[in-house]
């Protein structure tokens, strides 16, 4: 059998029939869909169409630096053997975002009218009503609070053609279970070093599908399932999960970052 073809109405329908609106979270992947006619940009028009406002990650990561000398820290989910870049990107309002997040969120950060917040490695995009009180509420020490703001007016986590895997939401869970952000550094236009902090590692977050199946709705189109989990719920299970068993998200490699994460992160001198 041929590859799915579907279209940005056919996508729009779907999200439709699972039953929500407002605003949403977005993860997604538009090789999932099969052939998309009118590819990114329909799908970006079928999630605006349904929600009135729209979130998505558009993280960068070619603007990690090394530490500034003496700043290394115990706890921090980093490897001995990690290389940094020796010239970071200086992160601007509209630098692209890393191929690993996808081409359905650059996409809506073009868009007329989205809003980028400004955290150098962890930032969102969000377009629609209230998105720039969204983008606002970010800070480099509180990287994850535009997806709390959602939440708290009642937004949704919706997954596209994605696993947990590359869900942020969960990582607010992490946080709200007591573990704290790790430490990085970037570049400004100067060279001068500065910390931000940013979430851990995503692997093993398919650990949480049990709990929060519950509260799933599911729907298909094309070759992808998209699934919408009420945010609020979606957050206060995972955290509950991840306080009873902390495993209940370390990857398989059981990486540095996992490891230290579920220590309770970074050990903070002075």
């Amino acid at each position: 059998m041929g590859a799915s073809r579907v279209t940005g109405a056919d996508i729009k329908a779907g999200c439709e029939r699972l039953g929500i609106a407002g605003a949403a979270e977005v993860h997604s992947s538009l090789s999932a869909f099969g052939h998309v006619e009118g590819g990114a940009e329909a799908v970006v028009d079928a999630v605006i169409g349904v929600f009135d406002l729209v979130l998505v990650p558009t993280f960068t990561y070619g603007t990690y630096a090394s530490p500034p000398e003496g700043a290394d820290l115990e706890q921090n989910g980093i490897d001995d053997g990690t290389v940094w870049d020796a010239a970071p990107e200086v992160f601007h309002a509209d630098m692209a975002v890393a191929r690993e997040i996808g081409v359905i969120p650059e996409t809506l950060r073009k868009r007329p009218g989205a809003l980028r917040s400004m955290h150098p490695i962890e930032s969102f995009a969000a377009l629609g009503e209230g998105a720039a009180q969204l983008v606002a509420s970010q800070t480099l020490d509180e990287p994850l609070q535009p997806i709390a703001r959602l939440f708290e007016r009642g937004g949704w986590v919706v997954m596209m053609g994605t696993d947990l895997t590359s869900c942020t939401a969960v990582h607010l869970g992490e946080a709200r279970a007591g573990r704290r952000y790790f430490v990085r550094w970037c570049a400004d236009g100067q060279g001068r070093r500065y910390p931000v902090r940013v979430s851990g590692c995503s692997r093993g977050f398919c650990g949480l599908e049990g709990v929060l199946a519950p509260i799933a709705r599911e729907v298909t189109t094309g070759g992808a399932r998209i699934r919408a989990y009420p945010g609020a719920q979606f957050v206060s299970l995972a955290a509950e999960a991840i306080k009873r068993d902390g495993t209940t998200t370390v990857c398989r490699e059981r990486c540095r970052r996992c490891l230290d994460a579920r220590a309770g992160g970074p050990i903070m001198r002075g």
